[in-house]
């Protein structure tokens, strides 16, 4: 009888455990949607708040004001950015983004907050090199 309830404790200490992780994990995911797939939902995809990925098409990027347009691509489909939020500083053109905001009526994605990809390779400074804040601006 008291191993049956210590067996019962444990099962539900450990299921409990596993969908707290879970759903710390599935809250911490970034998933996106690509030009195509936006497009391919039609009007449904209209103000709906939703992440968009791509690679900022190259010559696209155009300053007016406080608003930077330009284009994000995913090899077969193009879609139109409008930017209001601002843009990182290692934002240019060919460069991974994932945009924020929602897909307009006009045909735009109005976009909040831009973050930009990185390739993820570390190179390490030549020996007896300290790097500067230039440099590690470069690498990313």
């Amino acid at each position: 009888m008291k191993r049956s309830r210590v067996i019962l404790a444990l099962a539900v200490i450990g299921a409990s455990l596993g969908w707290v992780a879970a759903k710390g994990l599935a809250g911490s995911l970034v998933y996106y949607k690509t030009p195509t797939e936006i497009l391919r939902q039609g009007s449904s995809a209209v103000n709906e708040r939703v992440r968009l990925g791509g690679y900022v098409q190259p010559g696209s990027v155009k300053r007016t004001g406080t608003t930077i347009s330009f284009l994000v691509t995913d090899g077969s489909t193009n879609m139109s950015v409008l930017d209001t939020g601002g843009v990182p500083a290692l934002f240019r053109d060919g460069q991974g983004v994932v945009v924020e905001g929602f897909y307009g009526a006009d045909g735009a994605f109005h976009a909040d907050t831009v973050l930009v990809k990185h390739n993820g390779v570390y190179r390490p400074p030549a020996p007896g090199v300290t790097p500067t804040s230039a440099d590690l601006a470069g690498n990313g």
